[in-house]
């Protein structure tokens, strides 16, 4: 990891965001850019009739919030970490973000994902989900809980997608948080969740007396699927560190973080149509607003990014 992008949203609290991204910058000896999109509606407006004026204004406001992010920059600085600082004039925040993220080309994108009105839960702000959905380099969405002093990342594969280009993500997904936990940094965890067929929707007369040996081999199979992918990674549904569970993939997912000390989900975003990208989000949501720790965006190789430079 050479290269990190911090969005920074000087209306949040930066302090937890700014911890992590020193962790990180000093464990992988990183640059770290921090960045901001400001935009004033007062401003944008307040100067109809006289664009020099306008143009001013702007330049002063920019100017305003480099000063803060360089106060932010010297807390890093003083950690012997290399970092920089840019701010765009940008109305539509996540774009300008993905514009920024395909000029700078980093390893890592930090966001802070903010707590909505019900207490000690989080939900998918716009800007949230539309980064979610077209920024091309991993995405940590940032939590204020602290990391622990060695913090578990599980990364949660679905071997069985339907095509080959899917599963090209979970290698994606998996190659990643190698790279994430290497030498020891972090300790890598991996899950897979799979629903079994439901009884009652079991229409064939021969299945239905046979259910218990088709749920046997359906069992057989998500494990023989893991165990391909995971070998190439010399892991197996052996290893101590990797679960297969049953049931619901969302709930399964915030239990077992929540059970066992995950401090980042790692998960991958499938995308198909333009209606299918309407729930790409879904389960991620669910997941970010169920659970206390941060959560890992990352897309398949594929992936083509719809916002242009």
């Amino acid at each position: 990891m050479d290269k990190i992008l911090v969005n920074i949203d000087f209306k949040h609290n930066t302090s937890s965001l700014m911890d992590k991204v020193a962790r990180l910058a000093q464990q992988y000896s990183a640059y770290v850019e921090l960045f901001c999109c400001c935009y004033n509606r007062a401003i944008k407006h307040g100067y109809v009739f006289d664009k020099a004026e306008e143009q001013k204004a702007e330049h002063a406001y920019i100017r305003q919030m480099e000063a803060k992010l360089e106060r932010l920059a010297q807390t890093l600085q003083q950690q012997n970490i290399e970092v920089g600082v840019d701010v765009a004039w940008e109305r539509h925040i996540a774009e300008g973000v993905v514009r920024k993220v395909l000029r700078f080309e980093p390893d890592l994108v930090l966001h802070s994902v903010q707590p909505h009105s019900r207490i000690g839960h989080y939900l998918f702000a716009p800007v949230d989900w539309q980064l979610a959905r077209k920024c091309p380099k991993p995405v940590l969405f940032v939590k204020e809980r602290d990391w622990s002093e060695h913090p578990r990342v599980v990364a949660c594969i679905d071997p069985l997608h339907s095509n080959d280009k899917e599963s090209e993500l979970d290698r994606a997904l998996l190659k990643w948080t190698n790279t994430f936990t290497r030498e020891g940094v972090c300790e890598l965890r991996v899950l897979h969740c799979y629903n079994a067929l439901p009884h009652e929707a079991i229409f064939d007369e021969h299945l239905v007396t046979d259910y218990e040996a088709l749920q046997d081999r359906v069992e057989k199979d998500h494990f023989q699927r893991c165990n391909q992918l995971l070998g190439e990674f010399g892991l197996s549904t052996d290893s101590p560190m990797v679960e297969i569970i049953k049931g619901e993939t969302d709930l399964t997912i915030s239990n077992y973080a929540a059970n066992n000390g995950i401090d980042i989900i790692a998960m991958g975003a499938v995308a198909r149509s333009v209606f299918d990208s309407l729930l790409v989000g879904s389960t991620m949501e669910y997941v970010v607003d169920h659970v206390d720790c941060d959560v890992m965006l990352v897309k398949s190789p594929g992936f083509v990014c719809p916002v242009t430079e």
